[in-house]
């Protein structure tokens, strides 16, 4: 039966920082670190009156903005934007942005991976990037009430105009929000056949504790905590102690989900409806 010692906990607060241009950088999931063959992850610091200046090159570039500097700014496609809480870009290959931290520090989760094959892309056109922020995201909670997400990437969201989030399937992520008392079912991620590997795919936690299970095992998971979880592992995640905020991430986004528990709620997801009275619209995940 797996165990909590099959999947990977890495505690983004004591890693090793690294000084690099823009500040500090802390890698907190790679293939060597966890074995993420599809995803590395870092933990950036971006001093006061410094800039970091992610260059897409052959890669997509998700940067999302965890805590904000007082007067930082993002700069992306000739537009500069605030750089607060839960905003960033998403970057499809030779892309750039600049990040700017102005009276105090910025920090980022920087999520990098390669361009996935055609057959992952379904004839999708892998572009353009985009910069987000959470009043442009779509808000979605699932049928318990007890979650709330909010995608920065994921190209089955369709926005209030008819358009796909995101066009290419190299990364879903995105915010996640836990009621007390909220959990995930218990379930797994296995592969495709475009993607037989199956994805990478971790948790970030910011705010509030959580406790992660994985068959009878369980860990305390605090702000700042990192878990990867191999393809195929099982596992569900509560709120512990109070509400739950953490950021979900697979890559590339081609994968299959069997759900283990026997929960009537919280399997279906719901677009937040757009006047108070309005019809809820259900989320296609398809």
């Amino acid at each position: 039966m797996p165990t909590i010692d099959d999947v990977s906990i890495i505690n983004s607060n004591t890693a090793e920082a690294k000084p690099v241009d823009s500040g500090l950088a802390r890698v907190i999931c790679s293939d060597s670190l966890c074995g993420s063959k599809n995803l590395t992850v870092y933990r950036r610091t971006v001093s006061e009156a410094r800039t970091f200046e992610p260059e897409a090159g052959d890669d997509y570039h998700l940067v999302y903005v965890m805590a904000a500097s007082k007067g930082g700014s993002i700069s992306y496609n000739g537009e500069t934007h605030p750089a607060e809480e839960g905003a960033g870009t998403l970057l499809v290959p030779r892309e750039t942005a600049v990040f700017e931290a102005a009276g105090s520090d910025l920090e980022l989760l920087h999520m990098v991976t390669p361009k996935p094959p055609a057959a992952i892309e379904e004839g999708m056109s892998g572009g353009p990037g985009y910069f987000f922020n959470r009043q442009t995201l779509r808000p979605l909670s699932d049928a318990s009430g007890g979650r709330v997400r909010r995608f920065c990437a994921e190209s089955s969201v369709i926005l209030l105009d008819g358009s796909r989030l995101t066009s290419t399937n190299a990364i879903q992520a995105g915010e996640m929000h836990y009621r007390e008392g909220g959990s995930s079912p218990y379930h797994q991620h296995v592969g495709t056949d475009a993607n037989p590997d199956g994805a990478a795919h971790c948790y970030m936690t910011f705010k509030g504790q959580g406790i992660v299970e994985v068959g009878d095992t369980s860990q305390e998971l605090e702000p700042g905590t990192l878990v990867y979880f191999p393809p195929g592992v099982p596992h569900r995640l509560r709120a512990h102690n109070g509400s739950l905020d953490y950021f979900e991430i697979q890559a590339w986004r081609s994968f299959q989900t069997n759900i283990l528990s026997e929960e009537k709620l919280g399997l279906r997801w719901y677009y937040a409806p757009e006047m108070p009275d309005a019809e809820r619209v259900e989320w296609n995940q398809s």
